[in-house]
């Protein structure tokens, strides 16, 4: 049964109020969080699971929410999942949880979670990571308001933004972390010199096959310039080292993808993030972003490693 509780704050002149949503099955705990945000500051909606949720957000707008990971009927990861499944790529979930251990924490933010926190985490450490959320999702919602006005998606991917709220993922872990994070971009092109759009699908497929489970990301998507390629995320990566990934996918696809008759050439360009970068303004952040995609899709074109199969009779 859901507890819907409001617990609202006046919002600063001239600001919305910054809502939450909160799900947690114990009552205890959902009233002391809740109880916490409103003294902070902070508009609080709660809910007892992650069914409840689910049926709240079809209705309610709440840019971040904060869920506990054990809970019955629908636990946090699958009310994360559920919300991916259905194409929110915008709401900022924080996991509130008592494991602390790295593969846990890798399970979720597989699944989508952006954060976590720890039921006793000091006020001050749930005020910043709460802060941080939003700064996120204004960041989204600048990334969205770019592809508004160009009049055309940054990564119109098949999944439709996946690829840009995936990519905001992994520079933010990257920055976290101080690990390396690096961007191929694999672009088909047949021996006229012209995209090689219908074969992308069962590309992305080979692909997918050929890099690192649960690690590495592999999608489609389409650039300002109409060209569909493939992108490939591929965390705690340099530029070294995704030369030689890019060029090994190259091979693969050469000899795995049956194309037309005409022989077609994988064109492979890369780019790198330097950790640092999360710290700056959303919209710069969106900028970076796009950046990477720019310059591995300048690589794919002017330097690409190549490698070309011809069929010999028809499918």
């Amino acid at each position: 049964m859901s507890n819907v509780h409001d617990a609202s704050v006046t919002a600063a002149a001239g600001r919305a109020p910054q809502r939450i949503l909160l799900v947690d099955d114990d009552e205890l705990e959902l009233e002391l969080m809740a109880d916490r945000l409103k003294s902070l500051g902070f508009e609080t909606h709660t809910v007892s699971d992650g069914s409840a949720a689910l049926e709240l957000l079809q209705t309610q707008s709440f840019p971040v929410v904060i869920t506990d990971w054990q809970m019955p009927r629908m636990d946090g990861i699958r009310l994360t999942e559920s919300l991916r499944g259905q194409g929110d790529s915008e709401t900022y979930i924080i996991m509130l949880t008592v494991l602390d251990d790295d593969s846990s924490h890798e399970r979720g933010y597989f699944a989508g979670v952006d954060d976590y926190l720890s039921k006793r985490a000091p006020d001050a450490k749930v005020v910043a990571a709460i802060r941080s959320a939003f700064r996120a999702v204004e960041m989204r919602q600048a990334l969205h308001a770019v592809r508004e006005q160009q009049g055309a998606s940054l990564v119109s991917d098949v999944a439709s933004g996946v690829l840009a709220d995936r990519m905001r993922a992994e520079v933010k872990r990257a920055a976290r972390y101080g690990r390396n994070l690096a961007v191929l971009v694999l672009q088909l092109e047949s021996e006229s010199g012209t995209p090689v759009a219908n074969t992308l699908a069962q590309a992305v497929a080979i692909v997918s096959d050929a890099i690192r489970v649960d690690i590495d990301f592999a999608t489609r998507y389409r650039g300002r310039d109409g060209v569909q390629r493939i992108a490939v995320l591929l965390p705690e990566t340099n530029g070294a080292g995704a030369a030689g990934v890019g060029a090994r996918l190259s091979a693969t696809l050469a000899a795995r993808l049956l194309t037309p008759l005409e022989s077609f050439t994988a064109r492979v360009g890369c780019s790198s993030f330097t950790p640092g970068q999360e710290t700056q303004p959303s919209q710069q952040i969106v900028s970076n972003i796009e950046a990477l995609l720019r310059e591995a899709e300048a690589g794919a074109r002017v330097a690409p490693t190549a490698t070309s199969q011809r069929r010999t009779e028809a499918s």
